[in-house]
């Protein structure tokens, strides 16, 4: 039996996730049950991964610190999910209810501002390189959501669109988590570019299999129902295809521009999608995407964390949650 992609990183990860745990600890017992909450509730801790990885992979061999700085990608990343939840007022998150869903709205805000800066805290004694790659990530990720509200239930979209979005909301964070990994090992690296673009390209195919996800995915495995995006007129690549489909575009236009969605149009809208080729299209555009990442890998020297990206790559585009 093949070893999963995280194999030669198993111990660290173990290490990373009692940070994150002792690092959410507060006086307040509803505060520390909160936020342990969001950050024990799953997630394939792809961002700690990549730091850690990364800095293996570039000579590094005090893991402690990629461990730390990877937890702190983490927590910062649960944050955000907080409050995107309170703006999208999700319901259910990773198979359980969203935070101020299971709390209030009131605390569930903030307990995502002190996940923040706990997130943050835990960067105290790194180097100012990686505190900048963190900040330009945080602030991609505010922007990806501000461009992405303009576009909910607007048709006209773009693919070029839609990958600006992804780029802020999700690849950023992967690129900033790998390439502190790297610059941690060694701030001269040749190759902390090079794994910097892995993760960004890692990052796109991650959130298009994600968003594709909502249209084919089982709830069991996903967490969450499908027809989610639609539901909160979020524009997707699935969508974006699928419009494209002269048979349906009318149709589908009505559908996605309607503000007061109800559950037979997501329906509907689901049926239609699935009924043209935007699927595969999305599928083919992430293995793509995947490719461009292995290849950014090209110039560095084998070893198993090498293989290990390069398994995660293939990871990210045959998931089914």
């Amino acid at each position: 039996m093949v070893d999963p992609w995280h194999s030669c990183i198993d111990k660290e990860l173990s290490i990373c996730e009692q940070t994150m745990m002792d690092a959410l600890q507060f006086e307040n017992p509803e505060l520390t049950e909160m936020c342990r909450y969001v950050v024990s509730s799953g997630g394939k801790r792809l961002r700690p991964s990549l730091c850690i990885i990364s800095y293996l992979m570039c000579g590094g061999t005090d893991v402690q610190t990629p461990i730390n700085i990877g937890a702190a990608f983490e927590i910062v990343h649960s944050a955000t999910l907080v409050h995107d939840d309170i703006n999208d007022q999700g319901e259910i998150r990773r198979g359980r209810k969203t935070l101020h869903r299971e709390y209030t709205t009131t605390k569930a805000i903030v307990a995502g501002d002190c996940m923040f800066a706990v997130g943050y805290n835990l960067l105290v004694d790194v180097k100012s390189e990686i505190v900048r790659y963190v900040l330009e990530a945080s602030s991609a990720m505010a922007s990806g959501e501000f461009v992405q509200k303009d576009y909910e239930h607007v048709s006209r979209v773009t693919e070029k669109d839609y990958l600006k979005i992804i780029s802020g909301k999700t690849a950023k964070l992967f690129e900033a988590s790998a390439k502190s990994g790297a610059y941690t090992a060694d701030p001269d690296s040749d190759y902390i570019s090079n794994v910097g673009n892995f993760a960004h390209e890692l990052g796109l195919a991650f959130q298009i299999v994600d968003d594709t996800l909502d249209v084919t995915g089982d709830p069991h495995n996903t967490g969450k129902a499908i027809g989610t995006d639609l539901l909160e007129g979020k524009p997707t690549l699935p969508l974006i295809y699928a419009l494209e489909d002269p048979r349906y575009k009318e149709e589908l236009t009505a559908l996605f521009e309607e503000v007061d969605v109800t559950t037979d149009m997501v329906v509907r809208a689901l049926e239609i999608i699935r009924d043209t080729d935007a699927v595969e299209r999305c599928l083919q555009r992430a293995r793509e995407k995947a490719e461009d990442a292995k290849a950014m890998l090209d110039p560095l020297p084998d070893s198993v964390y090498k293989q290990s990206l390069l398994s995660l790559a293939d990871y990210v585009v045959s998931r089914d949650r």
